[in-house]
């Protein structure tokens, strides 16, 4: 059988790669699928689960003979996995990766492309709390978004590769400026993760009879607004400090609201308070009726 793509390299193969991994497969899209990462124990779940035919520890080693290139590493670790496998590239070998900040990712990766190579930075806006190989499944991506950030040096079959990948996963895929991507991400994932986070430590940091008491008594809207605070750590503070900027503007623009609701509160501003939560709402409910994913409809 000729396959599309021939052989494809996953750089961490977790959650995300993991299920793109599969949903090529099961549309026989891709031949051979080598995954890297440096747990033994990873690398066992996905040749059990057939995600990969083959594991290594070394990305420099994985790359070679692969037409694609995924990296689905921590943000701060994409610009130097790239600089250890450029000099193992096949000829118009494409990469692409699925970090959550893309500016500077993209514009360091794209200076040290061999010229018949290239890097096409993606953004997949799917997943899950649980992360690892385990978890992961091949209609993870289903009705989805995918944000891709072309350059103007970004060649265009490079770019159709990509865009094929995630369609044929089930993601709708748009185009984005790098920096306004950014932009876009603090405020709607970045944010929130960033909150939900603050709040559990907020509460945690009670007194210890308080705190008790508090997490005892916690009922759905403590569970479903602090969902998200299980994420992986290591990824969201390599988020932090990759899109400092972005989410430093953002959580700036948050501390000035949350200042005028302490105020509202603390005069006991009635009427203040219900427009506050009534835009609110009413926001809300715009946003969940024009959004079928939002809803939990795909």
């Amino acid at each position: 059988m000729s396959f599309f793509i021939q052989q494809m390299t996953i750089i961490g193969v977790g959650l995300i790669g993991g299920s793109i991994a599969q949903a090529l497969r099961d549309q026989d899209l891709v031949g051979r699928v080598v995954g890297v990462t440096r747990r033994r124990e990873t690398l066992q779940t996905a040749l059990d689960m057939k995600v990969i035919d083959e594991g290594t520890a070394c990305a420099a080693d994985a790359v070679k003979n692969s037409n694609l290139i995924i990296i689905c590493t921590p943000v701060r670790s994409i610009v130097s996995t790239v600089k250890e496998i450029v000099p193992n590239l096949m000829h118009n070998a494409v990469i692409t990766d699925v970090g959550s900040v893309k500016g500077n990712i993209v514009r360091q990766c794209e200076t040290m492309m061999p010229e018949s190579c290239s890097f096409v930075g993606g953004h997949p806006i799917a997943g899950r709390e649980r992360v690892g190989v385990a978890a992961s499944f091949p209609s993870l991506f289903q009705g989805s978004r995918t944000i891709l950030t072309p350059t103007s040096n970004t060649p265009q079959h490079a770019l159709a590769l990509v865009r094929l990948v995630w369609e044929a996963a089930g993601s709708v895929v748009e185009m984005m400026d790098v920096d306004y991507h950014d932009q876009v991400l603090a405020a709607t994932s970045h944010l929130p993760h960033l909150m939900a986070y603050n709040v559990v430590n907020t509460l945690s940091d009670l007194e210890e009879h308080l705190r008790q008491e508090v997490f005892r008594y916690a009922a759905s809207g403590f569970r479903d607004f602090t969902r998200i605070a299980s994420s992986d750590p290591t990824m969201w503070r390599d988020i932090c400090l990759e899109n400092r900027d972005g989410i430093l503007e953002i959580l700036k623009r948050f501390q000035g609201d949350l200042d005028h609701l302490i105020q509202r509160v603390d005069e006991g501003d009635g009427d203040a308070l219900h427009e506050m939560f009534s835009r609110s709402k009413t926001t809300r409910d715009r946003v969940l009726a024009e959004h079928a994913v939002l809803r939990g409809d795909r």
